[in-house]
């Protein structure tokens, strides 16, 4: 049994460790984009092709980040909900409007233009209710409904002790 979990604990290091390995060369910044703008206020003038500096929290719905692809969405930091559940990242809390309007999808990209594929989720803790920074370009595939943001800069915030 133990080296079972040994082996189960090693296999998903490697597999968080091979993600981050895998991310395009400074993606993931140390320092925090300047000028971003909470979700809500981002979707309310979308458009595509222009870059754009956003700030949220990684969730949004129970499973936020992708299995097999580099794709994830964040939510408002106003949409974070105090529940006992323990993951009010999810916005669990909040209505299907409230989230519709306080969510994005962020992609990560490769020289195609596809979303990488490969998950993100444990990459220098790009994990559900981290907030981050997203500096990108608004896809063109986004609307009055959807906000793709093809990221070019990830910071991820300290989490507060």
């Amino acid at each position: 049994m133990i080296r079972f979990l040994i082996l189960v604990l090693t296999i998903a290091t490697l597999s968080a460790a091979e993600s981050a390995a895998n991310l395009p060369d400074g993606l993931l910044a140390a320092d925090a984009p300047v000028d971003a703008v909470d979700v809500v206020a981002a979707r309310t003038a979308i458009e595509p092709g222009a870059t754009i500096t956003v700030r949220g929290v990684i969730g949004g719905r129970p499973k936020p980040i992708a299995d097999q692809r580099a794709i994830f969405t964040i939510i408002d930091r106003n949409l974070v909900c105090d529940t006992a559940c323990g993951k009010g990242w999810s916005g669990c809390g909040n209505g299907p409007e409230a989230l519709k309007a306080g969510t994005a999808t962020v992609q990560i990209v490769d020289t195609d233009g596809k979303p990488l594929a490969a998950t993100i989720e444990g990459a220098n803790g790009l994990v559900p209710g981290a907030t981050v920074v997203i500096r990108g370009i608004v896809a063109a595939t986004s609307n009055a409904n959807l906000l793709i943001v093809t990221a070019q800069r990830i910071h991820i915030e300290p989490q507060p002790n």
